[in-house]
């Protein structure tokens, strides 16, 4: 085997090797910049949220109190306020979803699913859980998504769902008598719960993959190129010269100077070497010889 083809098997097997692991790290790394820049969506959203709920108690709720309406206005409640808000927003990024659900909402428009059930439940056995992270769905339709739990920390709240008889009449004109009391302050009454979808934060990790992984294919392979052809030039083929001139003496051939190669540095004195050991065996040979037809001189 050839010493380029030596090479070139080396530098592809070190090249497989490199690439595969930048392209792992970058892969590991990029994965881990979707994750948090889906993550800050997801935060950008629920603070949102939170600031229409705040905004709702602090300036809209006292606002229709002040007003002495007998009649239930909806977006004076925060969940409301929230959701409309969101729902708003949604108009504009479809892909996004927020939603606050609860097992016993006053609007069964809110009651959670099977899925948001188990959020709850796991909100509710562990007091000190304030927020669940994770990914739902498979393929094109997953989505990263981030809930919290709704505690009832106001005892004003109680007013509304507490129980039937102190609730505002208006109220349960709308909703009824059933459905949001019973609630007690501390306990994890609903949740918020945001989804993101992850295919384009997917998709741009990946072409960042790529593109790393292509960078570097590129130029290894330069490098790889431009390794063997100095290699041929300054190495491989002064040696198959040398080669062929050493072959050529060793069958006794004659070789004019002119056809002998013009290499340099080391392989220069290799070469200055097999002259020598030529016109060294070529003295020895022609001392042989003349002891061999003149016997008697020797004698």
């Amino acid at each position: 085997m050839r010493i380029e083809t030596r090479f070139a098997w080396n530098i592809a097997f070190c090249f497989c090797f490199g690439v595969t692991v930048a392209g792992y790290i970058s892969y590991r790394q990029e994965s881990r910049q979707a994750h948090e820049e889906l993550k800050q969506r997801a935060d950008m959203l629920l603070e949102t949220a939170l600031a229409v709920r705040a905004y709702t108690v602090d300036q809209v709720a006292p606002a229709m109190n002040k007003l002495k309406d007998a009649e239930f206005h909806a977006f004076q409640v925060p969940s409301f306020a929230a959701q409309d808000a969101m729902r708003r927003l949604n108009k504009k990024f479809p892909e996004y979803r927020y939603r606050e659900s609860s097992l016993n909402p006053t609007n069964v428009g809110d009651r959670a699913n099977d899925w948001e059930v188990s959020l709850l439940r796991e909100f509710q056995s562990n007091p000190e859980l304030r927020e669940l992270v994770g990914e739902s769905g498979a393929g094109r339709d997953r989505r990263f998504y981030v809930a919290r739990p709704i505690r009832m920390t106001s005892p004003s709240c109680l007013q509304c769902h507490s129980t039937p008889d102190v609730a505002p009449p208006a109220m349960l004109a709308k909703y009824g008598p059933v459905n949001g009391f019973g609630w007690k302050l501390d306990d994890v009454v609903g949740l918020q719960l945001v989804e993101v979808p992850t295919a384009d934060a997917e998709a741009k990790a990946l072409n960042s993959v790529l593109i790393t992984v292509g960078s570097l294919s590129c130029v290894f392979v330069l490098s790889a190129a431009v390794f063997l052809l100095l290699l041929r030039r300054h190495v491989t083929h002064p040696l198959d010269l040398l080669t062929r001139v050493a072959h050529a003496s060793s069958l006794d051939h004659e070789i004019d100077d002119a056809q002998l190669p013009a290499v340099g540095g080391q392989f220069r004195e290799l070469q200055q070497a097999i002259e020598r050991l030529k016109t060294s065996v070529d003295h020895a040979l022609t001392i042989f010889e003349r002891g061999r037809q003149d016997p008697d001189k020797g004698g």
